[in-house]
């Protein structure tokens, strides 16, 4: 039987008085903030911050020289994929990957349904991220970002449930209640880590009938996580994309014959090069 709201604000309550819960952005990323809202900030600053982290390097280095960014000269050091990239997308795409290693459970069901999560998460960052590509006044780094930090504050959720069997055990009771809170726990998050500008993606999670004058991150995450559950269960509970108001205002072009975007179907080596590079 679905477990009611009751035990979903319990659960909720318990985050609250968990710090550990509720984790602190990465230092590494908190540097580069810093560099970035630095009056003289510049791609030499970022990446001495950046080489300070083995695997951020080669993260940053590899995605300069990805499809997205394809040159004739690839960058050879840091500093110059930062120049390639832009200081503000960089930021965007460090935390991205530095976000991934904040959460952890040592019950290894829990930390599985984490890993999940979070390769639910690129999939939705990178579809974010192309799809901004295809609009004028959405960057691609803020939406990779959007789509990351959506589901935020499900691990947090997940590891609270080690105290709550009848709801992880039960796939329908255990979505119920993440439904329910990553909304609140992820503004909690988002909050805390001052991206005040990604709050409204958060808190739209899953409102799919979200329908604003103003077109955002939101609205396109929206279209984002459709595709990223396609060929999962939860794809069945989504609306179609000519359903959604969004998707008739984002013009982000055709359907192709399985009503997903046509762009994203031609586009899949580019997609799977960008998830790979995030998830590694």
């Amino acid at each position: 039987m679905e477990e009611g709201y009751e035990e979903y604000d319990e659960v909720f309550e318990k985050i609250l008085a968990n710090k550990s819960l509720l984790p602190v952005i990465p230092d590494a990323g908190l540097k580069i903030l810093s560099a970035l809202n630095h009056p003289k900030g510049n791609a030499k600053m970022f990446a001495k911050v950046i080489e300070s982290d083995m695997s951020l390097s080669g993260f940053i280095l590899k995605t300069s020289r990805s499809l997205r960014y394809l040159t004739r000269v690839p960058p050879k050091r840091v500093e110059q994929a930062v120049a390639r990239m832009g200081l503000r997308e960089t930021y965007h795409l460090s935390l991205s990957f530095l976000s991934k290693s904040i959460f952890h459970s040592s019950n290894k069901q829990i930390e599985g349904y984490i890993k999940k999560a979070y390769r639910f998460s690129t999939k939705v960052a990178v579809i974010s991220y192309f799809l901004a590509g295809k609009t004028q006044n959405l960057a691609p780094g803020d939406a990779m970002l959007a789509g990351l930090f959506q589901d935020i504050g499900v691990p947090s959720i997940l590891a609270t449930l080690d105290e709550y069997p009848n709801i992880l055990q039960n796939d329908l009771n255990r979505t119920k209640c993440i439904d329910v809170l990553a909304p609140r726990v992820g503004a909690l998050i988002i909050k805390k880590w001052g991206l005040d500008e990604m709050l409204g993606v958060v808190e739209s999670r899953k409102n799919w009938w979200l329908d604003k004058e103003q077109l955002g991150l939101a609205e396109l995450v929206l279209i984002a996580r459709v595709h990223a559950t396609i060929g999962t269960p939860e794809f069945r509970a989504c609306p179609t994309l000519l359903e959604i108001p969004a998707f008739q205002k984002l013009q982000l072009g055709e359907l192709g014959p399985d009503n997903t975007l046509q762009i994203l179907s031609e586009s899949k080596n580019e997609l799977a090069e960008i998830e790979r590079l995030l998830a590694a």
